[in-house]
């Protein structure tokens, strides 16, 4: 029965980690130098536009350089989650492995 309970346990935590992972994928920037390209195009059409001036401008990109700071910290937090996620997965699978070879108990090792 503890083995089961151990069993179910350790998948049920894999299982978690790996819905963990997968959430996670979205919140990647992968391709950080096509976003950044993008926020650097997105600067570049601020600074061509005439119906704003100067300050207006400035307060734009500021917006677009936050977003994109902020892009960058969530994706540092969801690949460190991704990570941590991983190796937990790594020790449950080294676990089941090893509750998986554990003998069963028989009734001549029982003492009453």
């Amino acid at each position: 029965m503890k083995k089961i309970i151990a069993l179910l346990l350790s998948i049920i935590t894999i299982i978690i980690c790996s819905w963990l992972i997968l959430k996670n994928i979205d919140h990647l920037d992968i391709a950080s130098n096509k976003t950044d390209w993008y926020a650097m195009d997105s600067k570049r059409k601020i600074d061509e536009r005439t119906d704003i001036d100067f300050c207006e401008k400035q307060i734009l990109k500021e917006r677009i350089d936050q977003s994109r700071k902020n892009d960058r910290i969530e994706s540092n937090i969801a690949f460190e989650t991704q990570v941590f996620a991983f190796i937990i997965i790594i020790f449950q699978l080294i676990l089941l492995i090893f509750i998986m070879i554990m003998p069963k108990k028989t009734e001549t090792s029982k003492t009453n």
